[in-house]
């Protein structure tokens, strides 16, 4: 009976691992985070979103859409948000979108890689630590985060003077709404950090599971 019950509770905890090794492997090709800035001079029939951009594991990327048909003043065309972030950057002194986090970029798909591997070895490995190979996958949306916010930290606290308008070094907005100058900005988690969490929970659950059949 014990031999049975735990050779469920091996399928059990496999089954999650596998479902969260997927899940952050989707969160890699996935919208981690957004930004939006709205301003008047950014009108909502010309940037229905804001200037927004979407944070990615292993890039920043244009979160506009198309502005919309309009005969008398645009053709269809798209909207190059991460230019227009970076012109509003460049407005109070803050130094471009592609300073921040060129290591973790680089890194990303070897990271990822790597923590894929560990998940591989998380499904047959018993010896000392295995709850090491769960842990990578674990710790991805908390250091994501940490990351994040202090590369925010870093851009908010080093501007420089070439700017039109002069602020005060500060900490931009992680989470939630905020205002600098003339400007509201919102900062929200897109869906692939929902994955990140996602996978995190099954991991927490797959390791439990875990721990339970070596007893």
């Amino acid at each position: 009976m014990q031999t049975h019950d735990t050779g469920k509770l091996v399928l059990a905890f496999r089954a999650l691992t596998v479902i969260a090794g997927l899940l952050i492997a989707g969160a890699y090709f996935s919208p981690i985070w957004w930004v939006s800035l709205k301003a008047p001079n950014y009108p909502e029939h010309t940037f229905p979103d804001g200037v927004r951009i979407h944070f990615h594991v292993n890039g920043v990327f244009n979160g506009c859409k198309e502005r919309p048909k309009d005969a008398d003043v645009y053709e269809d065309e798209a909207l190059d948000c991460v230019h227009e972030m970076n012109v509003i950057n460049h407005f109070i002194g803050m130094e471009p979108i592609e300073k921040g986090a060129t290591l973790e970029i680089a890194a990303a798909p070897y990271l990822f890689s790597l923590t894929g591997l560990m998940l591989l070895a998380f499904l047959f490995y018993k010896g000392p630590f295995w709850w090491v190979l769960p842990s990578a996958g674990i710790v991805i949306p908390v250091a994501f985060v940490a990351d994040y916010s202090a590369w925010l930290w870093w851009f908010g606290h080093n501007l420089h003077p070439w700017g039109a308008f002069t602020v005060k070094p500060f900490m931009p907005t992680v989470f939630g709404q905020g205002k600098v100058a003339q400007f509201y900005t919102y900062s929200y988690p897109h869906y692939g950090f929902g994955l990140l969490l996602a996978a995190a929970a099954l991991l927490v659950l797959a390791a439990l599971l875990r721990r339970k059949s070596l007893r």
